[in-house]
């Protein structure tokens, strides 16, 4: 007689999502005959190793699932194998025996949930490798098995809108109108919880009893509020703390303390933050890697960076609130950004050394705790942070950095250095925000402190930034004294970068002045000294300027070229405010003959900068107003109110290519989650009118998600936005 096989087990509810990781998977099979799909407790391996076997099985595929979620000794997992393929185990190690049974078979063997009986699976999985020649073998796991041979595939966070669609179907299944009104809190549920789905799942769960508000407000660091769900499947996977302490069981004691400790960071860190902060070192740090406990992130930089998901990062900071350590380490993270910052800051340019204001810019997170933290226990060290982290904000958070600045000075007033770079950092940002009167006051008096104390370096860097506030409040004799004093102190440090930033805004003020050969001259002497020491923004600053120069003299090739070049520098160096002026200036330039493509410049330039805080110069908003309403006059209010959207969703690399004439084509997270549906049913080949039906809405509202699609993707019809979407597995 056969050996009887258990089936699949059934599907309770429907799948939802993950069809590229569907096909990243079947393409993995296709080459390696071993594929572990990794991920953190409650990203879904097993729902996806099932979905992927369930759909061979449908295929006449011969498909074994070994079930290890519920062993607990090591030695019963050959016996597993053994019930899997319907053998009856003989011995203790029934893995010979299966060999025998699969020796000859092409299909599938699914081993779900290894990483608690690692070191009983991996020779198991060995043997069947090495003595089933056509056998192809599907793990999950929340660590690698290091088998040769291995094919990992990480399972991360569905995207936005399948987390959505998951959250909705589940909350729906549990109360039909749970939902109704709720749109703005069910996608800030969706993206508190990071698109895991065991956390959207049980949080959906809860709205037999709660509002979809009050379980976002709920959600605030507690885990807690996600337990209670369908008592289907393993213990585990009750609750969420159920399934974080799980993983966190199966840790080494040092790396159980390892992850503790890495919960005083607030998003992601470096592998130098790490051991310097947390005291993790490179073996603990990859073997939590390793074990999804935490994931790699992807940086601007050719260094990786690291985090924990919000979920494992709030259980691991209650342990770390229980064992008394976060106010040492608190003290210790403010020391180590106060340290980095200042090593970026000591070159003793103007702007700071560009590569590691770069790196710090992924920081801003880590810079936000380490000033909060400040404000209580060390105002003279948050000082020094925002000072030398000033530029930072200038990049990524303007408004919020002048915030911090003003408040640390009511906190620390003792003109030392520290009260200098505070006074310096504040009245930048208040430049950035065209808040001269305040500018000028933090600014002199940090030119004060800054010359008692024998300060040069903040002494000239204040001095350029007074004479900038100078210029655009059109005081050009002030300008043109604070800009000179400064390019005379930066030549005296031999700071290229300071003297050529100085003499490019003196440049600008000429060209105010209306003083074009002269405004031409000190640019162009700019542009050559910042060539010189590798300045990339102050390159970008003063193309633009000569940008703005030729289309002040009327020679419209000249000016498109030359700012177009600005535009790419400063998208490439993270910067935003100069950026903007210089789109601006295309815009115009471009408004006769392409208003499509003015219009979504103009409002690139003010999306990325609503992002960043602060204001543009007067000028530049007139000119935002020109190019807007005579783009409108040209294309029709609805055409044109398209454009001006698609342009505001652009990030300074979109804005860079739009300008190159590069396709700008967003991942799918670029569209909201209405217009992702609205474009999988045309993928299906409905027309508005049934799309309408279908999601209840007017023919017209379809039109404009279709319109607003296709303008965001860079896309012309409705065949082609069918193609993205089948091309992307999202159907």
């Amino acid at each position: 007689m056969s050996p009887t096989v258990p089936a699949l087990p059934a599907s309770v509810d429907r799948f939802v999502g993950r069809g590229r990781e569907i096909a990243e998977v079947d393409q993995a099979l296709r080459r390696a005959r071993l594929v572990n799909v990794t991920g953190p407790g409650g990203a879904g391996k097993t729902r996806l190793a099932l979905e992927i076997a369930r759909r061979r099985a449908r295929k006449s595929s011969s498909v074994f699932l070994v079930d290890l979620s519920a062993i607990s000794e090591e030695h019963q997992v050959p016996a597993a194998f053994a019930d899997a393929v319907g053998v009856a185990a003989a011995s203790p190690d029934a893995v010979p025996d299966v060999v025998r049974v699969l020796a000859g078979t092409s299909g599938l063997l699914v081993v779900d949930n290894c990483e608690h009986v690692v070191e009983a699976v991996t020779p198991a999985l060995t043997a069947l490798l090495e003595g089933c020649p056509k056998l192809r073998v599907l793990a999950t796991s929340r660590q690698t098995l290091r088998i040769p041979g291995e094919t990992v595939c990480p399972l991360g966070a569905l995207f936005s809108d399948e987390a959505v669609r998951l959250f909705v179907e589940r909350a729906q299944a549990v109360r039909p109108d749970a939902l109704s009104g709720s749109e703005a809190a069910v996608e800030e549920i969706c993206s508190r919880l990071e698109g895991l789905p065991l956390a959207l799942e049980l949080a959906a769960a809860r709205v037999s009893v709660l509002s979809p508000t009050t379980i976002l407000s709920r959600l605030r660091g507690q885990i807690d509020v996600l337990e209670g769900g369908g008592r289907e499947g393993p213990a585990r996977h009750h609750s969420l703390r159920d399934t974080i302490e799980w993983s966190v069981d199966l840790l080494s004691r040092r790396e159980r303390e390892g992850f503790t400790r890495l919960a005083v960071f607030p998003g992601s860190f470096s592998l130098e933050a790490a051991a310097a902060v947390a005291g993790v070192d490179l073996d603990v740090l990859d073997s939590l890697v390793t074990k999804s406990l935490v994931s790699t992130v992807a940086a601007t930089g050719d260094e990786l960076r690291y985090r924990l998901l919000d979920t494992l990062r709030s259980y691991a900071r209650e342990r770390l609130l229980a064992g008394g350590q976060e106010d040492e380490l608190r003290e210790g993270h403010l020391r180590f950004f106060v340290t980095r910052a200042e090593a970026a800051h000591g070159s003793g340019a103007l702007g700071g050394c560009e590569s590691e204001v770069r790196a710090l810019c992924e920081e801003l997170d880590n810079l936000r705790l380490a000033l909060a933290w400040s404000v209580d226990h060390d105002p003279q060290a948050g000082l020094q942070l925002i000072g030398t982290t000033r530029e930072v904000w200038f990049r990524r958070a303007q408004t919020e950095g002048r915030a911090w600045a003003a408040r640390l000075l009511e906190l620390h007033c003792d003109p030392d250095r520290a009260r200098a770079l505070g006074l310096l950092g504040a009245g930048q940002l208040a430049v950035a925000d065209q808040d001269h009167t305040a500018a000028r006051s933090w600014l002199l008096e940090s030119i004060e402190v800054a010359d008692r104390l024998e300060e040069t370096e903040i002494l000239a860097a204040a001095c350029h930034r007074l004479g900038v506030s100078s210029m655009l409040s059109r005081d050009v004799e002030e300008a043109e004294r604070n800009l000179a004093r400064s390019v005379e102190l930066f030549g005296g440090l031999e700071q290229a970068q300071g003297v050529g930033r100085g003499l490019g805004i003196l440049g600008m003020v000429r060209l105010n002045r209306g003083d074009l050969p002269g405004a031409e001259q000190m640019l162009t002497e700019a542009l050559a000294t910042l060539r010189g020491c590798g300045d990339t923004w102050g390159q970008g600053q003063v193309l633009m300027g000569l940008g703005q120069a030729a289309k002040s003299a009327g020679e419209a090739a000249p000016a498109l070229d030359l700012l177009s070049q600005a535009v790419t520098l400063l998208a490439r160096a993270g910067d935003v405010t100069i950026l903007g002026v210089a789109l601006v200036s295309l815009a115009a330039l471009k408004t006769p003959e392409d208003p499509r493509r003015a219009l979504r410049l103009a409002g690139a330039a003010v999306g990325c900068r609503e992002r960043v805080g602060g204001r543009y110069p007067p000028a530049t908003r007139e000119e935002l107003e020109v190019v807007r309403s005579s783009c409108a006059e040209a294309l029709g209010a609805e055409v044109a109110e398209a454009e001006w959207e698609a342009g505001l969703a652009l990030n300074p690399a979109d804005s860079a290519a739009l300008v190159a004439g590069r396709p700008v084509r967003p991942e799918p997270s670029a569209l909201t989650a209405r217009q992702l549906e609205v474009a999988r049913l045309v993928a299906d080949g409905l027309t508005n009118a049934q799309i309408a039906r279908e999601l209840h809405l007017s023919e017209r509202t379809v039109e404009n998600h279709v319109f607003n699609s296709l303008t965001q993707l860079g896309l012309h019809n409705r065949v082609q936005l069918a193609t993205w979407v089948t091309e992307r597995g999202l159907r």
